[in-house]
């Protein structure tokens, strides 16, 4: 993933913390860094401690509103924001790269490499 000053490293909107955690040791694994929240004031507070995220990850669970809330709320932040889903399609949320992933289990060699493949594009 290209990294500037303002937007690096991932951040995971997660309902469970089970299905994320294999994904996240991978993304830290290649040397990213992660940040996990459940909320749009969790999401909207990591965002402004780390100045900032390269890209949204969205977990399967997540409520197809509170993911479209935050997406929306942080591309209000960033419109350069990227955006991958193992959720909800994420529809109406402007011109924004959108990975739909929700083929993929986000524990799976299949997922990681999905995302990771998707994150080297930005």
């Amino acid at each position: 993933m290209a990294h500037d000053a303002r937007n690096t490293g991932v951040l995971l909107l997660q309902d469970d913390p089970r299905p994320m955690q294999a994904l996240k040791d991978a993304l830290e694994r290649e040397a990213l860094e992660v940040d996990v929240v459940a909320g749009l004031a969790d999401a909207r507070a990591s965002f402004y401690r780390a100045g900032g995220h390269g890209c949204l990850v969205v977990g399967p669970g997540v409520a197809p509103g509170l993911a479209q809330q935050v997406a929306a709320a942080l591309r209000g932040l960033d419109p350069r924001l990227a955006v991958a889903t193992f959720g909800p399609a994420m529809r109406h949320i402007g011109p924004t790269r959108v990975a739909h992933l929700a083929a993929f289990h986000p524990s799976s060699r299949a997922g990681q490499g999905a995302l990771l493949r998707f994150l080297l594009t930005l």
